[in-house]
């Protein structure tokens, strides 16, 4: 459990379940048990494929949908029949919901006005607002006057006027070219650990997820797969859908065939030979082994290494990178990324040539394939 679920949770989901009749009959269940604490000014992101169940978590939470079962507690209050707008969430959605009539500090102070805020005050908590998004002074212009990152901008402002205990964000940035994108990732982040906010956010993007996230719950078929650190969910995948689904994996199905000196012989489909730690492995173990494309290196890797070798079948530029695809003498299929910013061993990496791809033996990390 994380540190900050330990301290203070402020939601609570048990055993959360939410299915729907689809059109030809049959039951979807899009949430099937769920359990999972968000604590205080904690980024936790919610990532899986399209269908995963992470938006129908995110509006369950928000009240726009209920539960068929389970609970949901915020601030350790029961939530499961309180409608949204009584609910200490408030939500940016990703096509943001501005009123193109209204001036960007009628959106931002519109829930106030709502709330029967006297007029001085409103005023003064929407040029705060504003101003905590960078957008001071441009209170009188409407969202169509403004760029797609400006108009983000607002949607979080108008979220965040009164403090709410969560912020859920649904996809907010994925409207943003790739730069602007970055940058409000890191200007999202900053803001989030300056407010002690906790953040909800779901993206399918992965890498917007391993930059931002405090932990990452990655979901599939309703079901959670693993929740963990970016760290402990990119080195140390729980099953094979989360090794294949964050980054790139060399995935082998492999069984264990000899055990020497601390040192196991691990043995893939096609005849290869991979060298592990030999901790509390066995004989005849069947199981799965991951490779990180970036772990293979053209040279020793100090401690204990080995290698694959093989004939390269294509090499990619890809900036700072090279891809490289290679097949050894049994037919296995390997990807490898070579950094090489000085252009020294080019020659290496021309298709047709033999090469050898050495990995740290603890750089291999293993999955047990009965829990597949």
């Amino acid at each position: 459990m994380s540190v900050y679920t330990r301290i203070a949770p402020v939601v609570e989901i048990r055993g959360a379940v939410k299915h729907y009749q689809a059109p030809e009959g049959h039951v979807v269940r899009a949430l099937d048990g769920i359990d999972l604490s968000v604590g205080a000014n904690e980024f936790v992101t919610l990532l899986g494929p399209s269908g995963c169940g992470k938006t129908t978590l995110l509006r369950t939470v928000s009240g726009f949908e209920q539960l068929d079962g389970g609970e949901l507690l915020i601030q350790n209050k029961p939530m499961n029949n309180v409608p949204a707008h009584r609910r200490p969430v408030h939500t940016v959605f990703q096509s943001y919901a501005l009123f193109p009539h209204m001036s960007v500090g009628d959106n931002v102070g519109y829930a106030l006005e709502v709330q029967g805020v006297g007029k001085t005050e409103r005023r003064q908590r929407i040029g705060e607002a504003l101003e905590l998004v960078g957008l001071e002074g441009l209170e009188r212009r409407k969202p169509g006057q403004l760029s797609g990152g400006q108009q983000q901008r607002v949607a979080l402002a108008r979220a965040l006027i009164d403090r709410p205990a969560l912020l859920l964000l649904d996809e907010p940035l994925s409207a943003l070219d790739r730069q602007l994108r970055q940058s409000m990732q890191r200007e999202l982040k900053k803001l989030q650990h300056e407010l002690g906010i906790a953040f909800v956010f779901v993206t399918h993007d992965q890498e917007e997820a391993l930059t931002m996230s405090d932990r990452i719950v990655i979901l599939n078929g309703g079901l959670i797969q693993q929740i963990g650190t970016p760290t402990e969910i990119y080195d140390r995948p729980a099953n094979a859908f989360v090794a294949g689904f964050i980054g790139e994996s060399n995935l082998f199905d492999v069984s264990v065939v000899a055990v020497n000196a601390g040192v196991a012989q691990l043995r893939s489909e096609q005849g290869d030979v991979l060298h592990v730690p030999a901790t509390q492995l066995q004989v005849g173990q069947k199981l799965q082994a991951m490779l990180r494309p970036e772990q293979f290196q053209l040279d020793s890797v100090g401690g204990n290494s080995a290698a694959l070798e093989g004939i390269i079948e294509q090499t990619l530029f890809v900036g700072k990178d090279f891809e490289v695809s290679l097949r050894t003498a049994h037919g296995m299929q390997v990807k490898a990324v070579i950094r090489d910013t000085g252009r020294h061993d080019l020659h290496r990496l021309q298709p047709g040539s033999s090469l050898q791809l050495r990995y740290a033996l603890d750089g291999v990390h293993l999955l047990d394939e009965a829990k597949q």
